[in-house]
Parts: structure tokens; C-alpha cells; sequence
């Protein structure tokens, strides 16, 4: 019968990093046929580190894989609302209705603490509305400008539990509570004319590194539809 020989120095290696032997597919096979090994080597010990290390490995699989199912049903939540939230936007039959929707029903749709609005008070009339603010096109223009907003990128997420309140950057207030926000710009007839902001006491609701594809099909759902009340 073979046997495999491992030196002391060897055997320290392999004891201080046992990814060598994991990572190692017929090594690994053969340190667990003990067959292999001579008995009075003492090998019980290489062996316990490496089942140590296989189990914590089994256990990192284990969680990324319920991390990774839960933020895909994190995120087919989300498109339900979304779509939702969309439909319900375009069944509205007048602006004033629209805003009252966006500020009052879509919070609660979207799973978010509060939405507010600002609108072009050059292209809107000023309606008695929560949460509803009328400012300039100058005024609103300078605050996309100022977040990074574009007509090629229409949503910006942001986490603001650390920035609390930067004056030179905000148009309207945020609430205490706010963690985090997602400002969805609207525009008519490819120009800025208002925006949407969407914020929760959560910092994980928005953060820089998620997907804005649906936050942006709403934008542009709710645009267009705002376009169209307008020339109605």
C-alpha cells in the first residue's frame, strides 16, 4: 500500500493555510481516504482543519445563496410595485388627481416612508396638495444639475444618513427620519419640469450600487403621462 509521507514543515503549511489542500481537488481526495495514510502519523488533526474549513465554506455557500434568493424576491417585489404604482398613474384623469396619487397613495404602493413632489410653478397651476412644492424652472433646473441628473439618467439614489442635510444641495426639506432617497425626475417635452422624491428612514431602500431600470420606467411612465394631461 502507498503512503503518504508530510513532513513536519509541509504539514505546518498545510495547517496554517488549508485552502492549499481545498482548493487542490486530488489532494483533498486523497487526505480523506485514510486508507492512504500511514496510522501513526497522526493526521487526525490536518483532517479536523480541513473539515473546520470545508464547513465554514459550506456555511459562507449557505448564506450568499439566501442573500442572493432574497434579493431576487426583494426585487420581484419591487417590479410589482412598480408596475402597479404605474398603472394607477396612468388612470388618473387630471394633474390635480396625478399629484394627490404621487403624494399620497404611491407611498404607500412603493413601501416608502413619504413622497414629495416639486413641479414647475411656470407650467403648473399651484394646487393645495401635501407634500406638493411649486418652484421655478430656474430653481429646479440648478438642483437636477447639482444631484447629477440627465436626460440620459433620469433617477439618482442616494444615501444620506451620513450627508444630513446639505443645504446647497437640497430644494425642499428632508424629513429627520430620511436614510436614504431616490429623486426621479420629471420632464415635458424632454425638458426638466419637476421631480419626484422618494424617501425612507431605511439606508438599504436606496443605495448607489442598486439598479434604477424600473425607478426609471416609472419616470418615464409618469412624464409622459403628465405630458399628456397637460395637452390634453
Amino acid at each position: 500500500m502507498n503512503k503518504i509521507q508530510i513532513v513536519p514543515e509541509e504539514r505546518q503549511k498545510i495547517l496554517e493555510n488549508p485552502d492549499l489542500i481545498l482548493l487542490d481537488k486530488e489532494l483533498l481526495l486523497a487526505l480523506i481516504k485514510d486508507s492512504d495514510f500511514p496510522d501513526e502519523e497522526n493526521l487526525i488533526d490536518i483532517r479536523n482543519v480541513f473539515l473546520k474549513k470545508l464547513g465554514e465554506k459550506v456555511e459562507k455557500l449557505k448564506s450568499t445563496n439566501s442573500q442572493i434568493i432574497q434579493h431576487a424576491y426583494e426585487n420581484q417585489m419591487g417590479i410589482k410595485k412598480i408596475h402597479k404604482c404605474c398603472l394607477e398613474t396612468i388612470e388618473t384623469k387630471d394633474i390635480d388627481t396625478l399629484f394627490k396619487f404621487l403624494c399620497l397613495k404611491a407611498a404607500e404602493i412603493l413601501g416608502v416612508d413619504i413622497i414629495k413632489i416639486v413641479v414647475s410653478d411656470n407650467t403648473f397651476s399651484n394646487f393645495n396638495i401635501e407634500n406638493c412644492i411649486f418652484k421655478s424652472d430656474e430653481e429646479i433646473t440648478k438642483f437636477v444639475q447639482k444631484v447629477g441628473i440627465t436626460k440620459g439618467k433620469n433617477v439618482r439614489l442616494k444615501n444620506v444618513a451620513n450627508e444630513k442635510k446639505r443645504e446647497a444641495e437640497r430644494l425642499i426639506t428632508r424629513e429627520e427620519s430620511t436614510k436614504s432617497e431616490a429623486i426621479i425626475s420629471l420632464s415635458i417635452n424632454n425638458k426638466f419640469k419637476g421631480f419626484i422624491l422618494l424617501e425612507s428612514a431605511k439606508e438599504s431602500t436606496f443605495s448607489i450600487d442598486q439598479s434604477t431600470d424600473y425607478l426609471e420606467f416609472f419616470s418615464q411612465i409618469t412624464s409622459k403621462h403628465l405630458e399628456s394631461l397637460i395637452y390634453k
